[in-house]
Formats: structure tokens, C-alpha cells, sequence
């Protein structure tokens, strides 16, 4: 998930943790620990534009990461603390074990995939259950942490605050969950209904909350995508077929890059041409906007010059106008 919710469920994990021994402290460490894993986006630049795209949430995001940094950085923090705190250097080593293994835990909840079972198998689990910001998981642990702070770090109002906390956000989690379930049987339903033969189809949920979905159906040419919210009066009857015109790769089809471009999407791609030339755009995260012009979010441009093919992803599609969010927001609470 975003830099902000990782930051806060480390913290949030730091005081439920070692709060009660090592106070806001706890909460710093916590928060350190959280913010780690996604430190890997500062080696990504020394790699190519579609091979950063696996070295971010690769081995740092791995289930043995965790254990193999715990012990280095708690004893490294027992050190600095030893002569003004009690606290052992296991005790900061279980610490930053949970900061940094709840991390990826949250982020195979999303759509992106994350690699889980690095080194040993470079499978990426996507759950696609919550977006990449829910503000329905962040704002309670940001709202905790604004009071806990200023509270006695032996003070049971603490504990019992980001106890709740805790208990609230994983119980909504886990809610993404049965809720997808929800959201396939809608699609399937509509799929049906509008007689749409497909492959294979999946639903993400869209940013900032649990209850505005996109789903995508696979047929032999590409996609049909509709969007479906949890307060629409009914199912999904208008799709957007979108092609995948991946003979417009033809020249290319054989190189690397753009094979483990493809990888990435897990198939779900469409090749297109624009003002700016050639592009690949990974569907599954969905476009800046609902109306059906809008711009693709994950987008790349490729380019082959004598031969060498050159890929650079587009930032471009990443604004949105406030015509357009105020339509996102209307989207959410259903037609």
C-alpha cells in the first residue's frame, strides 16, 4: 500500500508491541520498521524501466526478509538505547520482526503482486482485495497516533486505543475480502446477463475506499471492463471492450523487455498508439477517472530504435482534475 499507511501500521505495531516498556519510541522504531520494505524504490533507478518494476516489492517484501533484518537492526538499536532503557535486544528484535512482516502481509492484499516466496520462487501474490490507498484503513491508525503520544506510556487508555485500532483495521481487511467475493458473484451475473464468453476475469478494487470496483473480463481479443460500486442499485450492464492489439507488437514480440512487461500485467494488457507514440497499458490498475476517455494509470512507451526497444513508463496519466474527482466520489456512492 502508499508510504503513509505502511509508515502508520509500523508505528501502530511498534506501541501495541514495546509501547508499554519503551513509549513513543516504540511508535518511532515501529514506524521505521514499517517504512523499510519500500526503501527498495531507491535501487530501483540503477535498474531498466520493467525490471524496476520487480525489484520494488521483490525480496524486501519476501516473507524472510523479516528475519533476516530483525535480529541486525534490533541489536543495532539495543545498542543506541542500552544505557538509557531496560529493554532487551530481543525485545527490539520482536519489534522490528512485526514492523517489517506486517508490511508486505498488507501490501499482498493489493493488486500490484508482491513477492513473497523470494529467493526461491519469484510467484507474486495479488490478492486484489484493497486498493493501493483505502483511507478506511489508514485514518483510524493515523488518528490513534495523533493522541496516543501525549498519553502516560503505562496508561491502559494506551494499550486499549491501538489494541482497538488494530483489531478494527484487520477486521476491515479481512471484510476486503469476503467483499471481493461479493463483487465476483455481481460480475459473474453480468457477464451472464450481457452474454460475455470469457477466459478468465478479475475485479481490483479502485483508490481511496473498499466499495467502487472494476471488473475485467478476458475473451480471445481482448477485455470487456465495467465499474460497480456497493451502493449501485444494480448490476453492471454497460462494458467497455477495450482490444488488446498485441499485433502491434509483432515486430517486437520476441524481446525481453517486453515479455517480462507483459509478465507483470499477469496478461492483462492493451497496446495502443497515441500523440506520443507506441504504449503498453497494464488494465488491472484502471484509469485516472471513470469516464471512458480517461487516461490509463500504469501506462508504458515503446519505442524501437534499429532494433533496441526502449520502455519508459508515463507519469503523465497520474493527475487528476477536480472535475474528475468530484466524479470519482459521485462514481463511489452509486448509480
Amino acid at each position: 500500500m502508499d508510504l503513509v499507511t505502511q509508515t502508520v501500521l509500523g508505528a501502530g505495531v511498534g506501541e501495541l508491541v514495546l509501547g508499554k516498556k519503551a513509549g513513543n519510541k516504540a511508535i518511532f522504531w515501529g514506524a521505521v520498521g514499517g517504512l523499510i520494505p519500500d526503501l527498495d524504490v531507491l535501487i530501483t533507478p540503477f535498474f531498466s524501466e520493467v525490471d524496476g518494476l520487480f525489484v520494488h516489492r521483490g525480496f524486501s517484501h519476501s516473507l524472510i526478509f523479516s528475519f533476516l533484518l530483525a535480529p541486525v537492526l534490533g541489536w543495532l538499536i539495543y545498542r543506541f538505547h542500552r544505557k538509557k532503557m531496560n529493554i532487551t535486544r530481543g525485545e527490539w528484535t520482536i519489534l522490528i520482526f512485526w514492523a517489517v512482516f506486517t508490511h508486505p502481509i498488507l501490501d499482498y492484499f493489493t493488486t500490484y503482486g508482491t513477492g513473497a516466496l523470494l529467493p526461491f520462487s519469484d510467484f507474486r501474490v495479488e490478492l486484489g482485495t484493497i486498493g493501493i490507498v483505502d483511507i478506511f484503513y489508514t485514518l483510524p491508525f493515523i488518528l490513534v497516533l495523533l493522541v496516543i503520544p501525549f498519553l502516560r506510556r503505562e496508561s491502559l487508555l494506551r494499550r486499549r486505543l491501538i489494541s482497538s485500532t488494530i483489531i478494527l483495521t484487520s477486521l476491515y481487511l479481512l471484510g476486503t475480502v469476503g467483499n471481493k467475493v461479493h463483487i465476483n458473484s455481481v460480475f459473474k451475473e453480468a457477464f451472464a446477463k450481457q452474454h460475455i464468453t470469457y477466459e478468465r476475469f478479475k475485479t481490483t478494487p479502485l483508490p481511496l475506499s473498499n466499495f467502487l470496483w472494476m471488473g475485467l473480463a478476458e475473451s480471445d481479443s481482448g477485455y470487456y471492463m465495467a465499474l460497480h460500486s456497493n451502493f449501485d442499485s444494480r448490476i453492471p450492464a454497460d462494458f467497455l471492450f477495450i482490444p488488446r492489439n498485441e499485433a502491434k507488437l509483432d515486430a517486437i514480440a520476441e524481446n525481453e523487455h517486453i515479455n517480462k512487461l507483459i509478465r507483470f500485467t499477469k496478461g492483462y494488457y492493451h497496446v495502443n498508439e497515441d500523440e506520443n507514440g507506441l504504449y503498453l497499458a497494464d488494465l488491472r490498475f484502471g484509469k485516472m477517472g471513470i469516464d471512458e476517455n480517461a487516461d490509463f494509470i500504469f501506462k508504458f512507451y515503446i519505442k524501437n530504435e534499429d532494433g533496441e526497444v526502449l520502455i519508459r513508463q508515463s507519469n503523465e496519466s497520474r493527475t487528476l482534475d477536480d472535475t474528475a474527482f468530484l466524479n470519482f466520489i459521485g462514481r463511489i456512492k452509486g448509480i
